[in-house]
């Protein structure tokens, strides 16, 4: 079964919604298997969830979790804690007394600001997940909950992969929530059961009758504000793969946004851009790539698309020979993406088919997402809660674009058990990028005292805080350590949007 948790951080006196996936151990079967469309939900068992709550504020911070099951009207169950100021801490479903099979959302309040993801996976730790699960996912937090969401991409058995709506009612009174998903020029409309407050519903495209093989997008609006997460999987027992991001808001609304990861067929794997008009009138998407590692750096590449409809998107495969595609193969990149109307995106990330099919990591994919960042987000700091090196078997990259008209220098400072370690400023161009990663391999890169080489396990696990001269957007694009997969963990790839302050 699979669980899911909505998040509230309050700032001192003002709420700010932030949307987590939450599971306890599960014992098997599909989740809410008596509803008609639960073949559209996460498949398999041993669906398990950790939330990393970082203080980003001036002070120690006393936090308190409130879990609320879903379809019950059970009392929310209650876990307080206290957080360095600057630090993280990590949540299982143990440390917050879930009981076995508990699917729901939560409530975190706080008297300083926090920032939060989330990480959902099936595999095998802690005395979690299911033998053989190899899934897992990570997404960001929501700061402002709305009464409209939106998702730039619905699948229905897409070349196998579906995607699925958790929302939550962020508001004080009992909502329904309208779902209008658009399959090209058709739409589908589907109205969901009474969300009781801090409560969750999950939506489907099967409830609204979205037909197999279907590509499109999604509007969700209610009369109370709602956070949203959607989780893109496919139907495999045991999961293998999954990719989650949060629903955007009107706060998220541009129509200037960042990607700062592209690829071309780099070590096999590629991405697409996923681009939602969530104007009133149709609008013309200009998507510039600058070239930053591999075969393209310092190369300048477009593409385009016209005419795209309200509430429709426009897809941009990085791939040669896809339509309007002229980067090179093996090319790394960062994205500016500009319309006349204002819009949202998503990146999704996985190996090519060829690559797959000649044998490439044992041909099993490993697939991500992220949400690209709204040009008016982009501040000269910025914080990522959980930054990992070789951390029992995992490792994290961080990719940081200069969006900022001058180069920029970026430094980064790691804060964990080990200590406080800052890194010597890197210069970036305009519209750039720079990787921090494994970066206990790279004392060079640092002002004094590097993370030891010989980190390991808890100890590899960091808060991140960059500060730049320049406005920046980043990427937490965490895989197994080493990096070429030599190393005993097997796991998905999974990554999440670092937070702008």
């Amino acid at each position: 079964m699979f669980k899911s948790v909505g998040k509230q951080v309050r700032r001192k006196l003002a709420y700010v919604l932030v949307v987590g996936l939450i599971a306890a151990l599960t014992v098997g079967g599909s989740v809410l298997a008596d509803t008609p469309d639960a073949i559209e939900q996460l498949p398999g068992a041993g669906w398990w969830t950790g939330v990393q709550l970082q203080n980003v504020g001036t002070g120690t911070a006393t936090v308190n979790i409130e879990s609320y099951r879903t379809g019950t009207n059970d009392p929310a169950i209650v876990k307080s804690d206290n957080i360095p100021q600057n630090a993280a801490k990590t949540f299982l479903p143990n440390d917050l007394t879930l009981p076995a099979g508990f699917q729901g959302s939560a409530v975190v309040s706080s008297d300083q600001p926090l920032n939060a993801i989330v990480n959902i996976t099936n595999r095998e730790a802690a005395g979690y997940g299911t033998p053989g699960g190899m899934a897992a996912a990570q997404y960001q937090g929501v700061n402002s909950p709305a009464t409209e969401l939106r998702f730039p991409l619905v699948k229905r058995n897409r070349f196998g992969k579906t995607t699925t709506f958790y929302i939550q009612n962020a508001g004080s009174q009992p909502a329904t929530a309208n779902a209008v998903f658009r399959i090209g020029n058709d739409v589908y409309n589907f109205t969901t059961p009474t969300i009781q407050p801090g409560r969750m519903v999950i939506l489907t495209p099967a409830a609204a009758g979205v037909p197999n093989n279907a590509l499109g997008s999604l509007t969700v609006t209610s009369s109370q504000p709602l956070a949203g997460v959607v989780s893109e999987h496919g139907s495999e027992n045991p999961a293998l793969e999954l990719q989650s991001t949060r629903g955007f808001t009107p706060a998220d609304y541009d129509t200037r946004a960042y990607a700062p990861i592209i690829k071309n067929v780099s070590f096999g794997r590629f991405t697409g851009l996923q681009v939602q008009n969530v104007s009133n009138n149709p609008v013309n998407i200009t998507v510039t790539y600058r070239g930053v590692g591999q075969a393209c750096v310092g190369q300048t590449h477009t593409n385009s698309a016209n005419n795209v409809q309200p509430g429709a998107s426009a897809t941009f495969v990085h791939l040669p020979g896809a339509p309007g595609n002229t980067m090179p193969v093996n090319c790394v990149a960062s994205a500016t993406i500009d319309a006349t109307g204002n819009i949202v995106a998503i990146v999704n990330e996985a190996f090519t088919s060829d690559f797959l099919s000649g044998g490439g990591n044992g041909g099993r994919n490993e697939s991500t997402v992220y949400s690209a960042f709204p040009a008016k987000s982009a501040t000269n700091n910025l914080n990522a809660p959980l930054h990992k090196e070789n951390a029992n078997g995992k490792g994290t990259g961080l990719q940081v674009q200069n969006v900022g008209n001058n180069p920029a220098q970026i430094t980064a400072t790691f804060v964990g058990a080990l200590g406080t370690f800052t890194t010597l400023p890197q210069t970036v161009p305009p519209g750039a990028a720079f990787n921090f990663i494994a970066m206990h391999q790279k004392p060079q890169l640092f002002s004094g005292t590097p993370i030891p080489s010989n980190v390991s396990g808890a100890n590899g696990n960091f808060a991140v805080t960059v500060t730049s001269n320049q406005p920046i957007v980043a990427i937490a694009n965490e895989s197994v350590f080493p990096f070429d997969g030599s190393g005993p963990v097997k796991q998905d790839k999974n990554n999440y949007e670092a937070f702008n302050r």
